[in-house]
């Protein structure tokens, strides 16, 4: 995995999912490629 297995990253990980399930549009906004574009920069 990318990801390291720190705290920072899983509290990252947590506030994207948050956000998404809480805003709709945020959802409606991101296809497949705009997905794997946010998790690969979070993964930097």
């Amino acid at each position: 995995s990318k990801w390291p297995d720190t705290p920072d990253c899983a509290d990252a990980a947590n506030a994207l999912a948050s956000r998404l399930a809480n805003e709709r549009s945020l959802r409606n906004a991101l296809d497949p490629q705009g997905v794997a574009n946010a998790l690969n920069a979070l993964s930097k």
